[in-house]
């Protein structure tokens, strides 16, 4: 892929919060956008120029998205591999396929893991109850069921605590192929970034601590409190991980690290990452600028911490404390989506909020006595 000039028209394939702002990145590059959207009524279609309605796997419109764009873009794992193939757009794709198809079947990323000598949770592939009666005891409690194919927006997750859960997943569970995973309880999180350009040359970014409550995205923070073997160790297996696969822009692998300071890689994701809107205040370089930039062939930057900082996403079940604290957080910088949509069965988001400091004390501060910390 050769160097794509402002006044080119990007393709994105695929919705939401993520394309909505890789839309405005792209503009300010002086990019056009042309975007394939299941829903016309999407959040991003507002930041488009062109639109393409249906579904993201239909190969004619994957076709005419690539007609009228220099460069094509996904977004998340909903895109099919299969569907991208037969289109026969691969020339303007740099991100390339085979990202996707080890992020997009969890069976698949894990055997990828295991390949490379990565330490991850214990885990089976399961098809039925049956499936997980026979082998729960060697996974053990508690443990998560998962569908194998990621993006598939109405398939749930099913946390498994003890024996008597089961009973409960009697006759709820749809018929489909999962992973039976440990789960670590009461472990730390992290996102590390890493991007490759053209030349397959890999950058690793800043390591973002991440919180997640009930299966939905709640914060991050960009820090310099941690060890430094934790984050050398973090940064090496990224680096591990990220040169064999062959990509162009960014990928993102989140980690747990367990009370008994055990690492584990708990997951590879293509493309941006909601904790990763945090970079643009405390490194002044936006994930989605980066992520152009990769795919674009220009050159990208090194990112280093300018400040620390704390990104909160604002959940709609608090809406009322969010309009609260609008009006006395003087610091903190808010960020709302012009429209809320839900995505599949994750709590939607009225926006974010970042909050930065020159040291993590101070950070500390900033974020004391609100009820969304």
């Amino acid at each position: 892929m050769s160097f794509v000039y402002p006044r080119s028209y990007v393709g994105i394939i695929g919705g939401g919060h993520s394309s909505w702002q890789l839309a405005n990145a792209a503009h300010k590059l002086g990019f056009l956008v042309n975007m394939l959207l299941s829903d016309p009524h999407d959040l991003a279609a507002r930041a488009a120029d062109r639109v393409l309605v249906g579904s993201c796997n239909d190969v004619n419109l994957l076709r005419q998205l690539a007609d009228a764009s220099q460069v094509v873009i996904y977004t998340n794992e909903e895109v099919s591999v299969n569907a991208i193939n037969e289109a026969q757009i691969a020339d303007k794709m740099p991100q390339g396929t085979e990202l996707l198809t080890i992020t997009q079947d969890r069976y698949l990323e894990k055997a990828f893991l295991e390949d490379h000598n990565i330490i991850i949770p214990p885990y089976a592939m399961v098809v039925s109850l049956a499936d997980i009666r026979g082998v729960i005891d060697s996974i053990g409690y508690p443990s998560i069921v998962k569908p194998i194919q990621k993006g598939l927006a109405n398939q749930s997750h099913y946390l498994l605590e003890k024996p008597e859960d089961l009973d409960r997943l009697e006759n709820h569970l749809p018929d489909g192929s999962y992973i039976l995973e440990s789960w670590v309880p009461g472990a730390k999180e992290y996102t590390i970034m890493v991007g490759k350009d053209q030349d397959q040359k890999i950058q690793t970014f800043p390591i973002l601590e991440t919180v997640y409550r009930n299966g939905d995205f709640h914060s991050a923070l960009a820090h310099q409190k941690n060890e430094p073997e934790l984050m050398t160790e973090i940064q090496r297996v990224a680096n591990e991980i990220a040169k064999d696969i062959h990509y162009q822009g960014l990928m993102s692998i989140s980690f747990f690290e367990t009370q008994a300071g055990l690492l584990f890689v708990k997951g590879i994701y293509s493309g941006t990452n909601e904790a990763a809107d945090l970079y643009e205040a405390v490194s002044g370089f936006s994930q989605y600028e980066i992520q152009l930039r990769a795919i674009c062939d220009w050159p990208v930057p090194d990112l280093y911490l300018r400040q620390e900082g704390a990104l909160i996403a604002l959940a709609t079940s608090v809406e009322p404390q969010v309009f609260a604290e609008i009006q006395r957080r003087v610091n903190w910088r808010f960020t709302f989506w012009p429209l809320i949509q839900a995505t599949g069965h994750h709590q939607p988001t009225l926006g974010e909020a970042v909050v930065v400091a020159s040291d993590y004390q101070g950070l500390l501060e900033l974020l004391s006595g609100t009820e969304l910390w």
